[in-house]
């Protein structure tokens, strides 16, 4: 069945301004329904509510009189774990992944003290990256770096028989990455290191569940990091342990030494109006394919497939029609095999990043508004992997990030802007 784009465009209310929103790396539009959710979440968190038994996979009784706070973070807990494929007692919430990352690594401090390994990687976000670095300055750990390809944005998965040992305690691995749109090698590199190390794998999939269905154990991650801002939820973040054991293993940042399991590491709390979005933008996900049926993580497993098909559709529609424009070079795009490379985005996620020789990145984002077209100037200080490849010594690159409610029309506008520059 072709995927339904009408349908989907209806779902954004924020489509009918006369703006074509090509930025979902920066800020991804918010469906209408999540908004609703959040505003009735604002007036509901202080109040009570009737005890009553749930139901499903993951229902729970409620006592009688539980806030509806807390019913919404229970809510935010389920959502996080049908994304996943995750346990809803291994769901940690907090309100950015900067935040979390700062708590696990605080949690895990006694492992990453003197003598002993942090891995991370070329691709991914400093959001991410900027933590653990700190961290590792603060307990003493050594921090290892898996490269990535510079002419593709890929990560090789061989390099971690060599970086990760016995040592190692913590390796993390963004799932795809937000500027080049690579996709990570994640189940050969998690194979890898549980092989060569006693190490936990984090696999930051924020940016790849906005476009494909996640699941943990394919993974074989131990933690999963995901932010429901980039699917176009709300600002909250979680981390999701495949086994909520692990949190015995953690020291506690809770005042309270009694408290057991996600209260370990849970001492920011998120608001619970942003909480009752959560749920809903998962909703939306699942919903995405209007006849599929059952719970919402088989609903997701059915509709995420369609949507990384038709905007790998796209993407190479993007691809292909700015590779044809003589002064644009496509990061990580290889050009003297065009055609192989036009090919192989399908195995990267909507993301592309581009610039235009001799025009500054701004200028060319100005000229695109003037058409209409909202894109990001990409900061090249949040992205390892551009800074390696030395774009931070060019102009600047331009942005285009796509959501399931872009056409084909949307990006021939976008080409032909671009175009326009000479």
């Amino acid at each position: 069945m072709a995927f339904d784009v009408p349908t989907t465009r209806g779902a954004y209310t924020s489509l009918s301004d006369g703006w074509t929103y090509l930025n979902a790396g920066q800020r991804a539009q918010v469906p209408e329904r999540v908004i609703s959710a959040m505003t009735s979440s604002f007036r509901n968190a202080p109040k009570s509510l009737a005890g009553e038994t749930g139901g499903g996979a993951h229902g729970q009784s409620r006592r009688s009189g539980a806030s509806a706070a807390e019913e919404l973070a229970l809510s935010a807990r389920r959502a996080f774990a049908d994304i996943t494929e995750g346990p809803v007692a291994g769901v940690v919430l907090g309100s950015s992944r900067e935040v979390l990352i700062d708590q696990l690594c605080a949690a895990m401090s006694r492992r990453l003290s003197l003598g002993t390994n942090l891995v991370i990687s070329r691709i991914g976000s400093q959001v991410v990256h900027a933590p653990l670095r700190r961290a590792a300055n603060l307990y003493g750990a050594r921090v290892r770096v898996a490269e990535a390809d510079l002419a593709s944005g890929s990560l090789p998965a061989w390099q971690f028989d060599e970086i990760v040992d016995a040592h190692t305690r913590l390796v993390v691995v963004p799932a795809a990455d937000p500027y080049a749109g690579t996709v990570a090698p994640i189940a050969e590199i998690s194979r890898r290191v549980h092989a060569m190390s006693p190490a936990w794998v984090l696999v930051d999939a924020t940016d790849l569940a906005a476009y494909r269905h996640v699941s943990m154990s394919e993974m074989g991650a131990d933690i999963v990091l995901v932010d429901a801002s980039v699917w176009g939820g709300p600002e909250v973040s979680a981390l999701v342990f495949r086994d909520p054991s692990m949190f015995a293993r953690l020291a506690s940042l809770n005042f309270d030494h009694n408290v057991r399991g996600v209260g370990r590491l849970e001492v920011s709390p998120v608001s619970p109006a942003l909480l009752g979005g959560v749920s809903e933008s998962v909703h939306h996900l699942a919903s995405l394919d209007t006849r599929a049926r059952g719970s919402r993580r088989h609903r997701i497993e059915t509709a995420m497939p369609q949507v990384a098909e038709y905007l790998s559709d796209l993407t190479e529609r993007l691809v292909a029609g700015l590779s044809n424009l003589p002064r644009v070079y496509i990061i990580g795009f290889d050009e003297e095999n065009a055609s192989e490379s036009v090919a192989s985005r399908r195995d990267y996620i909507p993301r592309v990043s581009f610039l235009v020789d001799g025009v500054p990145a701004e200028t060319v984002v100005g000229r695109l508004l003037a058409n209409g077209l909202v894109t990001s100037v990409v900061d090249v200080a949040q992205s390892p992997l551009l800074e390696a490849m030395g774009v931070g010594e060019s102009e600047g690159a331009v942005g285009v990030g796509l959501q399931p409610f872009n056409t084909p029309h949307d990006v021939d506008q976008l080409v032909r802007a671009v175009a326009s520059l000479g």
